[in-house]
């Protein structure tokens, strides 16, 4: 006669060994059946879930940060919110939220800087001085600035646009690990930061931190005494209506390109197009044509063209889209009108 525990052993297993074969006969009807892989349809539909409810999260998520007091909000709240809205817990939804939550905040910080840096450069030309004219060719714009010592030794250039040094600054916290595990819109000071910023630094005060390395360029030659300083747009309206007087006492047409009409190309331009007439707006088609067959923008900055040898016919470095007409302009010149 066996031991009771023996018996008892036997008798567990044989129990396991009929559920097993129970199991295996349920998965085998159902394939049978046509039924397929339940549990590989319960995946796909979980999986379709999960990208449907990121995307109502990532959307929620900026709509809540652009109605929000981003010094006082915090990514705790935004979430408590989210989940009082759908319903459910999103503990495992928190590093998408922290990863939206850096991306807006990112990009706030160079909204910013490029605000505060319009607002400069229209508080110049506000005074109408000849002075902040120039500075505002020189560089007083989102295209350039005069960099401090530190700031050029930080960049390795002397003048840049506030938004590349902003872009710099990051790629460097970045790169360097420096943002506050705990609340990533602070930012840890190392050795180099340090030389630039005060602590505390965050996303949001770093603009007016910014403001004290990258400033406007308003150099200009002092004027001669006894001389009134004239602006340079007076000038130019000055010497527009003399021109326009000259023109009706000789009775000759302004010569010009401007206008849709046709117009006489000159030199290279005519060259370009192969035609010694066309309008206005087919070489200036063409002309872009060109520019993106051939690569010929800069890859820094897609408004600024660079001239290739073809280009450099009738285009003179530095030339953006701006003023690429006024530069062509040079080489085309209103049709005399047919008889």
């Amino acid at each position: 006669e066996a031991p009771q525990g023996c018996a008892a052993g036997d008798h567990r297993a044989r129990q396991r060994d009929r559920k097993g074969r129970a199991r295996t006969h349920s998965a085998r009807t159902g394939v049978e059946l046509g039924q397929g892989d339940p549990g590989g349809l319960c995946c796909s539909a979980m999986g379709a879930e999960d990208a449907g409810m990121e995307a109502r999260i990532v959307h929620r998520v900026k709509e809540i940060l652009m109605g929000s007091n981003l010094d006082t909000t915090t990514e705790k709240s935004i979430r408590r919110q989210l989940e009082q809205e759908i319903g459910i817990e999103l503990r495992e939804y928190k590093p998408l939220i922290r990863q939206e939550i850096q991306k807006y905040l990112e990009v706030e910080a160079v909204r910013l800087s490029q605000q505060s840096q319009e607002a400069a450069v229209k508080s110049e030309s506000e005074k109408g001085e000849e002075a902040n004219v120039e500075a505002k060719k020189r560089g007083g714009n989102s295209f350039g600035s005069i960099l401090s010592p530190e700031m050029s030794a930080f960049v390795g250039e002397s003048h840049m646009a506030r938004t590349m040094v902003v872009k710099k600054l990051w790629e460097y916290i970045k790169g360097h690990n420096l943002q506050n595990p705990a609340d990533r819109r602070k930012i840890n000071l190392d050795s180099e930061l340090s030389k630039l910023f005060k602590p505390p630094l965050t996303m949001l005060n770093m603009n007016k931190q910014l403001s004290r390395h990258c400033k406007v360029d308003d150099r200009a030659p002092p004027p001669q005494r006894g001389k009134k300083v004239v602006s340079s747009k007076n000038k130019v309206k000055k010497s527009a209506r003399k021109i326009h007087k000259d023109a009706k006492k000789t009775g000759e047409k302004r010569k010009g390109g401007g206008g849709f009409g046709t117009v006489q190309l000159l030199g290279p331009l005519r060259s370009f197009m192969g035609a010694d007439v066309a309008s206005r707006t087919e070489v200036v088609k063409k002309v872009w044509a060109y520019i993106k067959e051939h690569n010929c923008k800069d890859p820094n900055d897609g408004r600024n063209i660079v001239p290739d040898s073809t280009l450099g016919q009738f285009l003179t470095a530095p030339v953006n889209m701006f003023n690429m007409n006024k530069q062509m302009s040079q080489y085309m010149q209103k049709s005399n009108p047919i008889n």
